[in-house]
């Protein structure tokens, strides 16, 4: 089985994942957001598609996607690279389709970040009972390196080709059927071929499902940050998690107060990335609710002072009928669908990465104080960001109640716009100096405002 968006779709194991993190975890969420107000921070900031290909697949259907990634104006796609496509025996290397791939993702301006995985069937070490070799870990070390060595070698002319992640998932069984002792040998010989390979390119650790703290800590401990610039992690709230963890409490203790520190005091505090997030139109769920869902993702993460990128999962819906592992959120999790048409999310999405990817912004949510002016807030939240050239963008929203709020700021501005979640704008009139008066909130709708300097 080769390295597939099939085999990718597999994400349904987040619920089970989720679940029993949910019993360690805490929410630091009441009534009016967070219990402590971040201090604000200035950092870089990137966003990047993901969607994955096999060996073989039509590029002329790969370059309609790489169209639709140029008017999202996102211009990095972070896909799978098989093992078992490119090697498919010992010794036996084939990437000239693969080198065609990369020449075509140069040609629409798009920068590639791929994570290896998919142990073929001669390579894998004996694992579970299951029948499946495409998750084991390899049976000889040897083997592994040669194949990372030999790739990145044939990718090292094309600059465009960013980094290389050492595998996904690897905190659950379903994406790594070994021990971590196993990962992390396979992480230092991966890192290892890199290097020697492509010492411009960098190496991320494979992306855990949640951020896994019992993980990073073995990891950290034994020192093995040295061999990954990239610490991150995945975030399905609201897809495949218990109803109780939302996009607004993803983030609790077990991230605060152990998964931080561990990587900024015992790791090498290396940039955390969310490089794996998406909500799923499953039948039921409806477009707004989805373009809702990226405006209060982006807004909620990127507000938190380490995290630095999101990885929007995924281009497009998967085809109905084609087999997937998993359940029925893995076919609806695209911001088109399966045909191209762009569902609301499109636009939404195209919105925000033109407000916000900027090269770097400042999370300042302590600059804007939210009042209610009539009617009663239920979970009222609100994140605002600087960007360089002195605009500020505003998000504010009630989960749950419909109150009328003033804004205040702490930087004056020259006028004020509202955007709507397929991209247009309006000219909000109740805005003098610091403060927008008269934003009228329904719930669970995302108010975004951009106020000129």
């Amino acid at each position: 089985m080769s390295g597939t968006r099939v085999l990718r779709a597999a994400l349904f194991i987040g619920t089970v994942l989720a679940t029993l993190w949910s019993g360690i975890f805490t929410a630091r969420v009441d009534a009016g957001g967070w219990d402590a107000t971040p201090a604000t921070v200035s950092k870089p900031i990137s966003f990047a598609i993901l969607e994955d290909y096999d060996k073989g697949d039509s590029l002329e259907e790969i370059a309609l996607d790489f169209q639709l990634m140029n008017e999202l104006e996102i211009d990095v796609l972070r896909c799978s690279l098989g093992w078992d496509d490119y090697e498919p025996t010992r010794g036996e290397y084939d990437f000239v389709w693969l080198e065609q791939f990369v020449a075509l993702a140069e040609e629409y301006g798009i920068k590639l970040r791929p994570y290896i995985a998919y142990t073929p069937e001669w390579a894998g070490a004996p694992g579970s009972d299951d029948g499946i070799a495409w998750n084991n870990p390899p049976a000889r070390i040897s083997d592994w390196y040669n194949f990372v060595y030999q790739l990145a070698s044939a990718l090292e002319d094309n600059p465009n080709v960013l980094s290389y992640e050492i595998y996904n998932e690897q905190n659950t069984a379903l994406w790594w059927d070994g021990t971590r002792a196993r990962y992390m040998a396979t992480l230092r010989h991966g890192a290892r071929a890199i290097r020697a390979a492509d010492p411009d390119a960098q190496v991320l650790l494979g992306g855990f499902v949640f951020p896994d703290d019992d993980w990073l800590g073995a990891l950290t401990q034994a020192g093995y940050d040295r061999y990954y610039q990239i610490t991150p992690f995945h975030a399905y709230p609201e897809t495949w998690t218990p109803p109780e963890v939302t996009v607004e409490n993803y983030l609790g203790s077990q991230y605060h107060d152990h998964f931080v520190p561990t990587n900024n005091e015992l790791g090498g505090a290396e940039p955390i990335w969310i490089n794996e997030l998406g909500f799923a139109t499953v039948p039921g769920t409806s477009e707004e609710q989805q373009a809702n869902w990226w405006a209060r993702a982006m807004s909620t993460f990127l507000a938190e002072p380490e995290i630095e990128h999101l990885g929007i999962y995924e281009l497009k819906d998967l085809p109905e009928g084609e087999p997937a592992i998993g359940d029925e959120p893995n076919y609806h999790l695209g911001l088109t669908y399966a045909d191209r048409a762009p569902k609301l999310a499109f636009y939404t999405v195209d919105l925000l990465t033109d407000l916000l990817d900027v090269g770097r912004i400042t999370a300042a949510d302590a600059e804007a104080r939210v009042t209610v002016t009539d009617g009663t807030a239920r979970e009222l939240y609100h994140h605002l960001f600087k960007r360089p050239d002195g605009s500020q963008i505003l998000f504010v929203y009630d989960k749950l109640g419909s109150p009328t709020v003033r804004i205040t700021l702490n930087a004056p501005g020259s006028r004020a716009y509202q955007y709507a979640l397929d991209g247009s704008r309006s000219r909000h009139r109740a805005f003098q100096g610091r403060t927008l008066r008269n934003v009228q909130l329904t719930p669970g709708n995302v108010s975004i405002f951009q106020i000129d300097p």
